[in-house]
């Protein structure tokens, strides 16, 4: 095999998700044909694991077209997780337009559940979510048929811990999701290793052939808030009929989620395994910055609206095994679950 067919570049791995992907491809390398995971990054800082695994990191300005190319070099595929940034649609076009200059075979990107319902006026109310949708089309032009791949996610089980604080205080998980509304949220350690799973797939093969073009991953069910909260009342010790879900304010969540940025709880990402969590999949307080938290403010208007109440088998049939539910989540993690209360 060529050693074009052997790299494997991410972007924004200074990410929850980049990193966790990242860490993911690289302790499963020699599942991959000992592939290279070339890291893109902003600042290098807290990705020392990626380098311990053998990663490549490359700190990169999005905007600047050479340095994206260079970063391109040799890439078979590319995942693209657009930034968490006022530019994203601009850096992803970057990304795109390096990617096609340098031939490269595959691009895969990471999106939002629901993203498909956003309508023209609406694009004020779904800034970003409206942006997604426009950087899955302009993967699609570039990437047409069977050389893009698009992996929609709801909510990920890990918000729940920077959740945790404010659930301690107000004995009520609290969300900016209608009491009314269905949504679900899956386990990054569930989304990575069916990320795995497609490249592990397709890195035996002398092309990337992939018979579907969307994936959603999502749980096998949905739920309304309160009974959510019922299981992560079980993570905490509370009595389930005493925590409750309260719907709050999209401001006071907004805030709420800023404070976390620089909460010392969520600082350093623990030392080793700790229940069903790597230390990659644990959140730090860092990358949730404004655009990441406006993100999730706006997929939570989604779920608002009834646009989250979404169920396909793609994340069970690509793990070959059942998705941890939510409930199995908040039990089997509840030591770390106390760590932030």
């Amino acid at each position: 095999m060529s050693q074009k067919q052997l790299v494997c570049v991410i972007t924004n791995v200074d990410s929850i998700v980049g990193y966790a992907v990242a860490c993911r491809l690289l302790e499963g390398r020699e599942e991959l044909q000992n592939v290279q995971v070339r890291c893109l990054c902003r600042s290098r800082e807290k990705l020392e694991d990626i380098e311990r695994l053998g990663g490549e990191i490359m700190e990169v300005d999005y905007q600047d077209q050479s340095k994206l190319c260079h970063a391109m070099k040799q890439a078979r595929c590319v995942f693209l997780i657009p930034e968490h940034s006022s530019q994203r649609v601009q850096e992803a076009q970057n990304v795109i337009k390096a990617a096609k200059q340098e031939n490269v075979e595959h691009m895969a990107m990471k999106s939002w559940i629901g993203i498909e319902h956003i309508k023209e006026q609406d694009k004020q109310q779904f800034k970003c979510m409206s942006e997604y949708r426009k950087i899955e089309e302009m993967v699609r032009q570039e990437f047409g048929g069977e050389k893009h791949c698009i992996s929609r996610l709801p909510l990920l089980n890990q918000l729940f811990y920077l959740m945790t604080p404010l659930a301690e205080k107000q004995q009520a998980l609290c969300m900016p999701i209608k009491q009314e509304s269905k949504w679900g949220s899956i386990d990054l350690r569930d989304m990575i290793d069916a990320i795995f799973n497609i490249f592990r797939e397709q890195y035996g093969k002398q092309v990337f052939v992939r018979q579907k073009q969307v994936y959603c991953f999502t749980p096998q069910k949905n739920w309304k808030g309160e009974q959510i909260a019922r299981g992560m009342a079980l993570a905490l010790e509370k009595s389930p009929e005493q925590f409750k879900y309260k719907h709050i304010s999209d401001q006071e969540w907004k805030q709420y989620m800023h404070e976390r940025h620089d909460d010392q709880r969520f600082k350093d990402r623990p030392d080793a395994e700790q229940g069903t969590e790597k230390p990659y999949t644990m959140p730090i307080g860092r990358y949730f910055n404004n655009d990441a938290i406006q993100e999730l403010l706006e997929w939570s208007r989604l779920a608002s609206e009834g646009h989250a109440d979404v169920t396909t088998k793609d994340l069970q049939e690509i793990l070959q095994r059942k998705p941890r539910d939510i409930e199995e989540y908040f039990k089997n993690n509840r030591d770390q679950f106390h760590r932030f209360r």
